[in-house]
């Protein structure tokens, strides 16, 4: 499955639209995980955990050709004068056709089977998803098991702020979805 039909997809498995560039980022990480589907988004260490410039870049071939529309919320401006916004993703009518046709693959059951896990195990929103993110790339690249305290001290390196009882959710989240490793609970001070 290509990068296209992935995020056309997981975009069909979310109800058709998902809202926040986040959010689309982190949920993609944790489906191609959790459904075994590897479109080759080449997910890296960013500012919000982990990355893909090819699903942002597929992203924007999508909304080029009309399969997916994008909307933007304003919600303000930081002082240093920086604009808040989410930008928001949804199915177009002919996204949509391409997402039924795309229904009865082995691929699209994968990924929706995926998208119902992570919502069982909570649905949580871009910002909790975006620890568990961090988390477990941690834990992924270290391949053994971790202390809270040292998933916290390796996130720090890469310069990310995880608070504990933050890092203790996410650790739940992850446990919920069977993708902790062996990390020990234990609680940093």
């Amino acid at each position: 499955m290509n990068s296209m039909h992935f995020i056309l997809c997981l975009l069909g498995a979310s109800g058709g639209h998902l809202q926040g560039r986040t959010l689309l980022q982190k949920k993609a990480y944790f489906v191609s995980l959790l459904s075994g589907v590897d479109p080759g988004l080449n997910f890296n260490a960013h500012y919000y955990g982990p990355y893909s410039a090819t699903l942002d870049s597929t992203v924007t071939q999508l909304k080029n050709l009309g399969f997916v529309g994008e909307d933007s919320t304003h919600f303000g401006t930081y002082s240093e004068g920086f604009e808040l916004r989410r930008f928001d993703y949804v199915l177009t009518k002919d996204g949509e056709k391409l997402v039924s046709a795309l229904r009865p693959t082995s691929s699209y059951k994968e990924i929706a089977s995926a998208s119902e896990k992570i919502r069982k195990a909570g649905d949580p929103g871009y910002l909790e998803l975006s620890i568990a993110a961090k988390a477990y790339f941690i834990l992924d690249k270290k391949n053994r098991p971790m202390s809270n305290s040292e998933i916290r001290r390796e996130a720090e390196r890469l310069r990310w702020n995880i608070k504990p009882e933050s890092l203790d959710r996410a650790i739940s989240f992850l446990e919920k979805l069977g993708l902790t490793k062996g990390s020990s609970r234990e609680q940093a001070s």
